[in-house]
């Protein structure tokens, strides 16, 4: 969108531009009291930029941008929460994912915010070269990187959904809803519809999953922050651990 309004602008004062090198008296100077050739110019200049005002802002404001080839985010890209945050803003503005989206970019805010606090009771409690300090880290690590993999896996999905041939889609049901329900029922529709809504209900499932990551983080935190009371045989059995290893098991079977 960015891009397209500074394109409106630059066609604008490239207009604007031109008028003023072909009407001033210091440059060239046309005129309709200045001959036939000078006043045949200055009404061929005065068209042609009123067609290319109105041409070229009606392109700029209403034609659909063309399509890019579909580039999924691999492994080796997206190392650091910024350019997971920018990779989802650059997704938004289409409707269909704007809520999760949002929803997205807060979740790794306070993912960044619970990995400091993380941090900074281990090193409380521990010395980085203690197995206990390890263990939970590893913990930690494990569960970074499976919320961002998340992330990822939105995006994927977010790229390869066909936005334009929804919206058509959503409009010729909302059309024959209009006129009693013509058509709605068939079976390409119906088709396509129930596609759409996966695509739709994996991304809400992974945004569900990352609230789940984020609320079992917080449980290690509150566990971490008594580790004062435990004793050492409760510390190799602490609950939030064991829930965090629980769900990363069961995510390996949530496939892209």
């Amino acid at each position: 969108m960015k891009n397209r309004i500074w394109k409106i602008i630059m066609l604008n004062l490239g207009i604007a531009l031109l008028n003023v090198v072909m009407f001033s008296k210091g440059l060239v100077g046309l005129s309709f009291a200045g001959g036939a050739f000078s006043a045949a110019l200055a009404a061929t200049t005065i068209v042609m930029s009123l067609i290319g005002f109105g041409y070229g802002n009606y392109t700029l404001l209403f034609s659909e941008p063309e399509a890019q080839p579909v580039k999924l985010f691999k492994n080796s890209e997206l190392t650091g929460p910024r350019e997971y945050i920018e990779a989802l803003e650059k997704a938004r503005g289409r409707d269909v994912f704007d809520t999760e989206i949002e929803t997205a970019v807060e979740q790794i805010y306070r993912m960044e915010d619970k990995d400091k606090a993380l941090d900074s009771i281990l090193e409380q409690f521990f010395v980085p070269q203690e197995m206990t300090f390890t263990r939970f880290q590893n913990a930690i690590d494990s569960v970074k990187l499976l919320f961002y993999n998340n992330v990822k896996k939105m995006l994927n999905r977010m790229m390869i959904f066909d936005y334009k041939d929804y919206k058509k889609l959503m409009t010729k049901i909302s059309n024959s809803r209009t006129v009693g329900g013509v058509g709605v029922s068939s079976k390409s529709v119906g088709d396509q519809l129930k596609i759409y809504n996966e695509h739709i209900s994996y991304v809400k499932g992974l945004v569900e999953m990352n609230e789940n990551v984020l609320v079992k983080l917080d449980g290690l935190l509150l566990e971490i922050s008594k580790l004062d009371d435990l004793n050492e045989e409760e510390l190799e059995h602490i609950a939030a651990i064991q829930e965090i290893n629980d769900l990363i098991a069961q995510t390996r079977y949530y496939k892209n």
